[in-house]
């Protein structure tokens, strides 16, 4: 019940994220929550479990984003990597290991992206590129403890429906 609940999550956040956010959002620049999502879920579950959602979900933003098929799936693998890499030790040994696993793998993605995006014979200006994902990463930051409890408490929810039913 609980990978069914995440997919809905996944869902409603890719079509926020690229709906609603573009419109609402005033700096021009916002938290990227499919990747906090990405990240959080591959901390607390392992990387073979964040990679399951990995290609699915890239899909989903490729066909909203009208991104070449397979860049955004291909640009979330780092990002669950590094959350299987921090798993279970995201939030229970400091504050360090967040700041660095959130911050590498909004940076990963962001190079990931570049990368593709320049392979597809579309380029960005570089400096504005890096401070781009920069941004993103510090905002990233700001939205993880928040993403953390929600996947954490959906997480003991459906553990513990399961174990009554």
């Amino acid at each position: 019940m609980t990978r069914l609940f995440f997919a809905l999550i996944l869902i409603i956040t890719a079509f926020v994220q690229i709906t609603v956010f573009p419109i609402v959002n005033v700096l021009g620049i916002g938290p990227n929550l499919i990747l906090v999502l990405v990240l959080v879920w591959s901390g607390l579950r392992g990387t073979p479990e964040g990679l399951l959602w990995v290609f699915p979900l890239g899909l989903l933003l490729d066909v909203l984003t009208l991104d070449p098929l397979g860049s955004n799936g291909l640009a979330l693998v780092p990002v669950a990597l590094i959350g299987g890499l921090a798993r279970r030790r995201l939030f229970h040994s400091g504050v360090i290991i967040p700041l660095v696993a959130v911050v590498a793998a909004t940076l990963a993605h962001h190079i990931v992206t570049l990368l593709v995006s320049l392979l597809a014979g579309t380029s960005y200006p570089l400096l504005a590129s890096v401070r781009l994902g920069i941004l993103t990463a510090l905002l990233n930051v700001l939205v993880v403890p928040p993403m953390y409890l929600f996947v954490l408490l959906m997480e003991r929810m459906g553990v513990g429906r399961a174990a009554r039913a």
